[in-house]
């Protein structure tokens, strides 16, 4: 429901760009993205603090951090862009490119990552709705200066997260409820480091911490067989 939620939000977002293209003020998109990152923050912090096992937790971000790092995986995805771009000889005015930029945006992020895996094994979209009012209000601007292949992002978002959601629902069987509860926490607590970019407070490579998510996984299974 989260994906879906996020697909049609991109979509209405677009063709309120196309209608409007720059007539809607810049303050008022940037106020109101101020208010989701200030929702973020809260969804992320109404997440970390359910979790317990918070030195494994702590571990867990610590050698997901230097793992992403070390792969560097922020800024490839930013070369991702990059290279499309050259591969596909997108010219300025082409819907290509509105298509390309936008569906990079939306895709490639750690809210989408986390927020398909909190729906898939907790039923809780409550991520992914907060990552869909900001795609919404994001695709204005990028549809009015783009053009309507803004729109077809969010084809991309639907294949691209759903898959993940739906990945992490037929793993609810694999994970314990402990697994579950940490997993909630640490993606919380990327949740609210996404938060605090959207405020401009300070730069936080979060894509960089998506490595995490497997690292808490392997510790608590390790734990829990070493504790027998």
């Amino acid at each position: 429901m989260g994906t879906l939620i996020n697909a049609i939000a991109i979509v209405a977002g677009g063709t309120l760009g196309l209608l409007f293209r720059k007539r809607l003020p810049e303050r008022v998109a940037q106020t109101t993205l101020q208010v989701l990152g200030l929702f973020t923050l809260v969804v992320g912090l109404s997440m970390a603090i359910q979790g317990i096992e918070l030195i494994l937790i702590l571990v867990s971000l610590a050698a997901g951090a230097i793992l992403g790092e070390w792969i560097n995986i922020e800024d490839r995805l930013e070369m991702l862009g990059v290279w499309l771009e050259k591969k596909l000889h997108i010219t300025e005015g082409s819907p290509a490119k509105g298509f390309i930029y936008a569906s990079l945006l939306f895709c490639v992020g750690s809210m989408a990552i986390v927020g398909s895996i909190t729906d898939g094994l907790k039923g809780d979209p409550s991520i992914l709705i907060t990552k869909a009012m900001m795609d919404g209000i994001i695709s204005i601007p990028f549809a009015a200066g783009m053009g309507y292949g803004v729109l077809g992002s969010s084809l991309p978002v639907l294949l691209y997260q759903g898959s993940l959601t739906l990945l992490a629902w037929k793993l609810q069987s694999v994970f314990t409820p402990e697994i579950i509860r940490e997993i909630t926490s640490l993606g919380g607590i990327i949740v609210m480091g996404i938060g605090i970019n959207i405020l401009g407070l300070q730069k936080i490579r979060v894509s960089n911490m998506i490595p995490a998510l497997v690292f808490i996984v392997v510790i608590l299974y390790l734990k829990t067989f070493f504790s027998f």
